[in-house]
């Protein structure tokens, strides 16, 4: 095993029973960068390839976010999961080819287990980055929008931070940022607008958005 990962013991929201999956150790997680959208660049290796976990008995893909699967979802995971994957396909180096595979993997199974919209947006965004990573510019457009419209569900039904799952004011900054990374400019214009003139945005989200707004503006002039 290389020096900066260790073993680390998770247990699988469908089958409970615990798998050791390679994390990155933590004295090795050092941040050099953050981008508009939140994608962190690091000094070494890169913790997101190793966010998805393979469960080593049922197989099951899965993210640290993922609540227990409730009885009445089991059905749907069996039936077109479980029923369809083939194992090996799950196996790999942690290659970006390969996690981006296992986030969409890991995307299928949070829809199919009832997990929150916003854990299902969340790996949308992971894809979009593992994308850029590979210079796919079409393939990160294209999970860009798909992510877009899954923020835009999160806020249609939101109703606080814990059930849905982020704060109000975060998801609206991911919406705006989407909006203008994709050329939205009204629609862009409009979320950067209410998180500006709103006073339930914290300060931080407000000067973020702010100097994102008139990066988008000045691009756009």
């Amino acid at each position: 095993m290389a020096e900066h990962l260790f073993l680390k013991k998770v247990k699988c929201p469908y089958c409970l029973q615990e798998s050791k999956t390679n994390r990155v150790l933590s004295r090795h997680i050092r941040p050099l960068e953050v981008e508009k959208d939140g994608y962190t660049t690091y000094d070494g290796p890169n913790p997101y390839l190793y966010e998805p976990t393979v469960c080593d008995h049922c197989h099951l893909v899965f993210h640290d976010s993922f609540d227990k699967v409730r009885k009445h979802n089991r059905e749907a995971l069996e039936t077109n999961y479980f029923n369809q994957v083939n194992p090996d396909v799950l196996k790999g180096d942690r290659s970006y080819e390969h996690v981006i595979l296992l986030y969409k993997f890991a995307v299928m199974t949070a829809q199919l287990s009832g997990q929150k919209p916003s854990v299902v947006a969340m790996l949308g965004m992971r894809i979009v980055w593992m994308y850029r990573l590979i210079g796919d510019t079409a393939s990160e457009k294209e999970w860009m929008q798909r992510t877009l419209d899954k923020y835009n569900e999160v806020q249609e039904a939101y109703t606080d931070p814990i059930r849905t799952g982020l704060p109000y004011d975060q998801l609206m900054l991911r919406i705006a940022d989407l909006s203008a990374a994709l050329d939205y400019y009204e629609d862009a214009r409009r979320w950067y607008g209410i998180l500006l003139s709103s006073k339930e945005v914290s300060e931080r989200i407000r000067n973020q958005a702010r100097d994102h707004w008139e990066e988008f503006r000045l691009e756009h002039a």
